[in-house]
């Protein structure tokens, strides 16, 4: 009896000790290359400090701003049945994991000194410092916090809905009294996340910093690797940021509610609250400011189209060798991201409502996310460093890419995935225990349930891996040139429009797999919903 349970949960401790293994290889192969007696002479230099207090600074604006956006734009979407509501919100699942460079080139043409806005209305705005960093991170960061919000929407029961209804509550008073204790469970994780992301933001900041003023440990580690080669002290700054955000972490879940979810609860039922004027105006607010925010950009990255030179790009070999090297880069790394996250889901079902381990499930989830705290550039190198010792030289170069792009997926993954693998424990634990359900088949019989949040899980670690510049951008050679890589080989070279085009090809093949996840794996009834 004790050894059917270690049998079934064997595959998922192989996966879960396969990554934590290689994380803490990679990480020793690093540190094995330092000198710990020169990290006091890099803690009393003045750049240091100046970039540890940027990145702290631009992360908590732009996780603020993020989700000061977020959160009425939530309430909206879960109140408002409006024509194009479900597209905005496959838009938002898009924007939160387009490709970094090609979301920059929108940016630029929207509100650089010739775009858009100073075209028509005479505004500039200084894109390249802070404004245009934040404007970046809230582009990429507000649709994703609104989707984790509306997850903690989906928390409430439909009886407080109809309570509230019945009541004749307004919009004010359902938010106050209802809305706002299911928020507050959401929010932690979330500005964590968001906090995270920009905290190592890399190519944001690389691309509009606008020189060291305004440069992060993200880029100061990539410049220690990629211009210096200095393994010292590239491994004294991702340690340093790691204790930074590991501090950080710590700090915001010591007061962080537990996220605990309704086990009766399938769909959520709306009922009709009563409505105002403000209450529409806040609505109307909201929603412009997603519009200014995050449709323009999109828009501005299909100009191209209609140009000469975009027909001439796509008869370029280099665009489509780009092309299948980013397939073939995103799609294993998206099978890989999606398994492991699924190791670490029985791990935690396992531990749910057992009296010596129910205070591990969400350990478990919070280790697969940790690694938002080591730099991709440190994992990808570490790895190499320990390849190499190994014997395995260059040749790792594509498996260690493909690796680093599915741990740095999992995050997202765990999001998308662990809320309906929870509640699938709580509800039918006590079915599968007494007719003796085990592992295949309750997969098979969860399987219509767990299936959309699967292929969005699958979509956003694809998307992910598609758009990666960091990584590919270290150990990128002739043979290993993806898109996003490609598009700043160009960029850099002043062919910018050729760039846009390439941006066009890769947006595309963006909302394309996106799509096909959608279908094939979430169903018709994910792709209409």
């Amino acid at each position: 009896m004790l050894l059917s349970p270690l049998k079934t949960l064997f595959p998922a401790l192989l996966g879960v000790m396969f990554f934590i293994l290689l994380g803490a290889a990679s990480l020793a192969a690093l540190l094995r290359y330092g000198d710990i007696s020169e990290w006091g002479s890099y803690l009393s230099q003045a750049y240091l400090w100046r970039i540890i207090k940027f990145s702290l600074w631009q992360a908590l604006l732009s996780s603020g701003l993020s989700l000061i956006i977020a959160i009425p734009v939530a309430s909206c979407l879960t109140h408002r049945r409006f024509f194009g509501r479900s597209s905005l919100l496959q838009l938002f699942s898009v924007s939160m994991v387009v490709p970094t460079i090609v979301a920059i080139l929108g940016l630029v043409v929207v509100y650089g000194r010739s775009g858009w806005l100073n075209q028509l209305f005479g505004i500039q705005i200084p894109l390249y410092g802070l404004v245009g960093i934040l404007l970046a991170h809230v582009f990429f960061n507000m649709p994703l916090a609104v989707r984790l919000l509306l997850q903690g929407y989906d928390l409430i029961p439909s009886g407080q809905w109809r309570q509230a209804s019945q009541l004749g509550f307004s919009r004010w008073s359902a938010f106050r009294f209802i809305e706002c204790h299911y928020v507050k469970k959401v929010l932690p994780g979330t500005f964590l996340l968001i906090f995270m992301l920009c905290f190592s933001s890399f190519a944001v900041v690389l691309s509009l910093g606008g020189g060291p003023k305004s440069s992060t440990l993200e880029v100061a580690i990539y410049q220690a690797l990629r211009f210096e080669f200095d393994l010292n002290k590239a491994s004294f700054l991702s340690l340093l940021q790691v204790v930074i955000c590991t501090l950080f972490a710590v700090f915001v879940y010591r007061f962080a509610p537990k996220n605990r979810q309704d086990a009766s609860l399938l769909k959520t039922k709306q009922f009709q609250l009563k409505d105002s004027v403000w209450a529409k105006g806040a609505d109307v607010i909201s929603l412009f400011c997603v519009f200014i925010l995050v449709i323009p950009p999109f828009l501005a990255i299909f100009e191209p189209v209609f140009s000469s030179v975009f027909i001439e790009t796509l008869m370029s070999s280099g665009l489509w060798k780009a092309t299948f090297v980013s397939i073939k880069v995103a799609l294993p790394a998206g099978v890989i991201s999606v398994l492991l996250a699924i190791c670490f889901g029985v791990l935690a079902r396992y531990c749910m409502e057992r009296k010596y381990l129910c205070m591990l499930p969400h350990k478990i989830e919070h280790l697969g996310s940790l690694i938002l705290m080591m730099p991709g550039l440190v994992i990808a190198t570490g790895m190499f460093l320990f390849l190499r010792d190994l014997g395995i030289g260059l040749e790792s170069s594509y498996w260690v890419v493909v690796w680093v792009n599915a741990v740095m997926a999992l995050p997202f993954v765990l999001r998308a995935l662990m809320p309906i693998l929870y509640q699938q424990e709580r509800r039918f634990r006590n079915v599968y225990l007494s007719l003796g359900i085990r592992s295949w088949a309750r997969w098979c019989l969860e399987w219509p349930h767990i299936r959309k949040s699967l292929a969005q899980a699958f979509g956003y670690a694809v998307l992910l891996s598609l758009g990666d510049m960091g990584v590919i951008a270290l150990f990128g050679s002739q043979g290993l040139v993806s898109l996003p890589l490609y598009l700043f080989q160009l960029i850099g070279s002043y062919r910018l429009e050729e760039g846009a085009c390439v941006a066009v090809v890769l947006l595309t093949l963006c909302l394309v797999l996106f799509y096909a996840s959608s279908r094939l794996i979430g169903g018709k009834a994910n792709v209409e919903s």
